[in-house]
């Protein structure tokens, strides 16, 4: 599937639509979380963090903890992020992503969609944006 450099992805099963950036440069994703909350758990560590949709409307996650990767950033430091799985859905196309959170509150797009999610059947056209509206529906996985 071909899609803009720019799309509409829907995060999890609360429907908050967010425009992110289909970068193949990046080897991972990366979510603009605010208010994130370590849950220690029997199973092992958790986090709580909030979102805010496109339309304004904000929703609270909690997910369990990957791994925290740590990342390298453009100012030279170094920054411990958590991953977690959250389900995107591009288009039609409806699978979970391993994401990492963090501030992204300086960019313009608050979802950044890397490699490891679009190496499954996606061709990014960076001459085009806003190709496509995400219509899956919750339990749609392909």
């Amino acid at each position: 599937m071909t899609v803009g450099w720019l799309e509409r992805v829907k995060l999890g099963d609360d429907g908050l639509v967010l425009s992110a950036k289909l970068d193949t440069g990046a080897d991972h994703s990366s979510l603009h979380a605010a208010d994130i909350k370590w849950i220690k758990r029997d199973d092992g560590n958790w986090v709580s963090f909030e979102v805010v949709a496109e339309d304004g409307r904000r929703a609270r996650f909690e997910r369990k903890v990957v791994r925290v990767v740590r990342v390298r950033r453009h100012e030279g430091d170094a920054q411990r992020r958590p991953v977690v799985r959250i389900e995107l859905c591009v288009g039609e196309v409806r699978r979970e992503a391993e994401i990492n959170l963090t501030d992204r509150g300086r960019f313009t797009q608050a979802l950044l969609v890397g490699r490891s999610f679009l190496a499954e059947g996606f061709a990014v056209d960076s001459s085009r944006t806003y190709t496509l509206e995400p219509v899956c529906s919750p339990g749609s996985g392909r």
